[in-house]
Parts: structure tokens; sequence; C-alpha cells
């Protein structure tokens, strides 16, 4: 068993930052750091993932799972009063999965390529195919339960030309 720990030697940073970034900082909470300092280092690590990439999906996804909190904390107290939507669920359950393969992504050549797209096509065809549920009832589960109907139109035109495409190209063969 491997029991060497990575050492890591901090450096001390002084500066200053504006008031409201302070008082942002200090009533933040950031999963196991209580002091600023703690704060200070893990909101850092956060930014250099989001702009360097995480090559660890399940990192990458808890990232971006983390940017959508504020939304989820105001959803859960919403709910309370007018019940739950299914359509902003399911977006917040595939678009952080959506760029979290995105951020984690590791494409040096074009076998990792074509894995990266089939992959976000996949996810992107189960993130309409679960908006596409919702409008096979009158109502969806939504704050607007025509919001679905209203904007599928297009898509619904789309799939009927590339069904009368598929059909005119069997017919050919």
């Amino acid at each position: 068993m491997n029991t060497s720990t990575k050492i890591t030697t901090m450096m001390p940073v002084s500066g200053r930052i504006p008031d409201d970034l302070y008082q942002w900082l200090s009533t933040s909470s950031f999963e196991g750091a209580t002091t600023m300092s703690d704060k200070l280092r893990a909101g850092l690590a956060t930014l250099k993932r989001q702009l360097e990439g995480d090559a660890d999906y399940d990192g990458a996804l808890q990232t971006q799972r983390a940017l959508g909190n504020n939304l989820r904390k105001q959803m859960a107290r919403l709910e309370t009063a007018h019940g739950h939507s299914e359509v902003i669920a399911t977006v917040l359950e595939h678009v952080p999965a959506l760029m979290a393969a995105i951020a984690s992504a590791q494409t040096e050549d074009l076998t990792e390529a074509r894995r990266l797209e089939d992959l976000l096509v996949q996810r992107s065809m189960q993130l309409v195919e679960s908006l596409m549920r919702q409008a096979i009832t009158r109502n969806a589960r939504a704050y607007d339960p025509q919001v679905v109907t209203r904007h599928m139109s297009s898509m619904l035109e789309l799939t009927t030309i590339i069904q009368q495409q598929a059909t005119h190209t069997k017919e050919g063969n």
C-alpha cells in the first residue's frame, strides 16, 4: 500500500479586494472550507478547473452542478408554493452533464473527437427526448404547462422531413 501523500507548499498572498467580494466570500460556503483562507483556496481551485478544464469527468460534473446550486435552492423554495417543474429539473440534470463532458474532454486525436461527438449527441438527444415526453399529455409538468408544445413546432417539422427522406431513401433502394 502506498502511504505517500502529496505535499503542497503554501505561498502567502497579499492583496486587496472590493468590499462586496469580501462580503460574498465571507458568507459563501465551500465544501470543507471554514476560514477565509480555506474559502479563497477553494474558490481559486474551482476557478482553475473552470478555466483549464477538468480531465476527470466526475470532478467536472461536480463543478458544473455547483454552478446551478443557487437555482436549485430557489426552485426548492418555489416548489413549496407552486409545485415541481419537471422541465426545469430535466434541464438541470442534463446541461451540467453536457458541460462536464466538454470540460473534461481529452481530444488529442480523431478517435477521441468522435467519441466526444457521440457522447454529446447522445446526451443532447436524451435531453430532447425527456422534454418531448412532457408534450405527450396536454399539459407539461411545468410552471407554464404549454412551454414545451409552444417551442416544439419546428422540431416536429424537422422530424417529419427526416422521416419523409428516410422513407424516400428506402423506396429508392
